[in-house]
């Protein structure tokens, strides 16, 4: 039996997912910081509990990230792709796209860009698994 599932059913049921997968409400974030250890606004982590204790989920990454001093040692034509992917979000721990992968496919990603954005203020073009 073949069932036919709406996109809004499908953008729904992930966003329930989601939120059951991330207790919102306990995930923090903090912006990244230069060699020098100035705050910039390119590039931030999001944890689950308190910042350095806990596990970071989630490395957020603007597109001026890709231009700056710290991203020298990439390589040049692999920042000119990942800045064109900007601004992206990068899971840090593959096993959780790979849980979204295999219960959704490829149908969570955009529904995650939006609740990510939505939860956290942060525009995302581009997740990385």
């Amino acid at each position: 039996m073949k069932f036919i599932i709406s996109e809004n059913k499908i953008y729904d049921l992930v966003v329930k997912y989601l939120d059951s997968m991330f207790d919102v409400d306990n995930i923090g974030w903090i912006y990244g910081a230069d060699d020098m250890g100035n705050d910039v606004d390119y590039a931030a982590e999001f944890y689950i509990g308190d910042y350095g204790d806990d596990e970071t989920i989630f490395r957020w990454y603007g597109n001026d990230y890709w231009t700056s001093d710290d991203a020298e040692g990439w390589g040049e034509e692999y920042r000119n792709d990942l800045e064109n992917k900007s601004p992206l979000l990068a899971f840090e721990d593959s096993s959780l796209s790979y849980q979204l992968d295999s219960i959704f496919g490829d149908r969570w990603e955009e529904p995650f860009k939006r609740w990510f954005e939505d939860n956290f203020h942060f525009p995302v073009k581009t997740i990385l698994k």
